[in-house]
């Protein structure tokens, strides 16, 4: 980990329903830090393992 801030969703992996419960929480990052002056998150970066949920 290269950013120190402490935030609880740093260094985890999230499923797809998780990822949703943390946006609930913390919200969009693109909303919150439009600027990118808050920190480095611009963005939630996703893999994908399985393309099922894209063929919906």
């Amino acid at each position: 980990m290269r950013y120190f801030d402490g935030k609880p969703y740093r260094n985890q992996l999230y499923t797809v329903n998780e990822i949703f419960q943390v946006i609930g929480q913390f919200g969009l990052p693109q909303i919150w830090n439009a600027k990118g002056d808050k920190g480095p998150e611009r963005y939630i970066e996703v893999q994908v393992w399985d393309d099922r949920p894209l063929r919906k």
